[in-house]
């Protein structure tokens, strides 16, 4: 595994999980504050199955992957700059660039959410804090079915 984002641990981080926001009373991911044109990285190798420019998240793509002790994981990568396409990548690999896309965001930044199996929108408790998700991962790298 390895973080999405260099200086991970240093990133000021913007609205966190579960947060209310200016649009929302459950933010369903956390908020990375870095420039634009930031190297995103694959966290683990996985699968883009869904990349393009939608009206309130910009330029997005889903990231899936297994992780043990959760199963598919879908990783929302949201208000990019540039994307990569859809296919399969490497750990650690560029899958995009930061930007500040999309109708839901007030200046440069990442915002990660990561779903169990699929995105469920309205299922609050489908979705998985990035602190802790990345936090885990960190002291149990085993990754497979």
């Amino acid at each position: 595994m390895r973080y999405p984002l260099k200086n991970w641990k240093k990133i000021k981080r913007g609205y966190k999980f579960g947060e209310k926001t200016f649009y929302s009373s459950f933010h369903l991911g956390t908020d990375y504050l870095v420039p634009v044109r930031t190297p995103v990285y694959a966290p683990y190798s996985c699968e883009i199955t869904r990349a393009g420019d939608f009206l309130e998240g910009g330029k997005t793509i889903h990231a899936v992957f297994s992780v043990r002790g959760y199963g598919r994981v879908v990783a929302r990568f949201m208000h990019l700059s540039e994307y990569a396409a859809i296919g399969k990548y490497g750990e650690g690999v560029i899958i995009g660039y930061t930007g500040n896309t999309g109708k839901l965001t007030r200046g440069p930044h990442l915002h990660i959410d990561l779903s169990r199996g699929k995105v469920m929108l309205k299922n609050f408790l489908n979705f998985i804090d990035p602190e802790i998700f990345f936090a885990f991962k960190r002291t149990s790298p085993k990754v497979g079915p």
